[in-house]
């Protein structure tokens, strides 16, 4: 048997309306379920806990840039005080190398998990001396889905 192909988190990328958010140190992709309790008499002493809701988020944290239509900071914001839901896909670019940004950018995934989030906090920090930073969160408005790369 192969040894296990290992993914970098360097690779692993959140795109917003299907363009990488610029300059990202950390990414997060979190699913929950939430339960409730379902036991009866016929339970005895234990609980009986039953999935009642899914929900999911993703965050980003990213070094703030200056370029011009780059995803960061100032788009994030406007985006985020439009009050729209945007477009979030969590994978690896499918022009993902070892060097830097490839010439045009990153490329949405063909896999990846995603779907229709609303941005729920953005934070900057410009610390003196530092380069300025952010976070952004996106959580989920309904399901959470999985493309596999077939078929678009």
């Amino acid at each position: 048997m192969a040894k296990a192909k290992k993914v970098k988190g360097k690779d692993l990328m959140v795109f917003v309306n299907d363009k990488a958010i610029a300059l990202a140190t950390n990414h997060t992709l979190k699913l929950t379920a939430e339960t409730g309790d379902s036991s009866t008499k016929d339970s005895g002493d234990w609980g009986d806990e039953e999935i009642t809701k899914m929900t999911w988020e993703a965050t980003s944290e990213n070094l703030c840039s200056a370029d011009e239509g780059a995803n960061s900071y100032e788009q994030m914001l406007d985006l985020m005080l439009a009050r729209e839901p945007v477009e979030v896909k969590v994978g690896i670019p499918t022009n993902a190398t070892n060097d830097e940004v490839p010439e045009g950018g990153w490329t949405v995934p063909q896999k990846y998990y995603g779907g229709t989030a609303l941005i729920t906090d953005i934070q900057i920090n410009a610390q003196n001396g530092d380069n300025a930073t952010m976070s952004i969160t996106l959580a989920g408005k309904g399901q959470l889905k999985k493309s596999d790369g077939v078929g678009g």
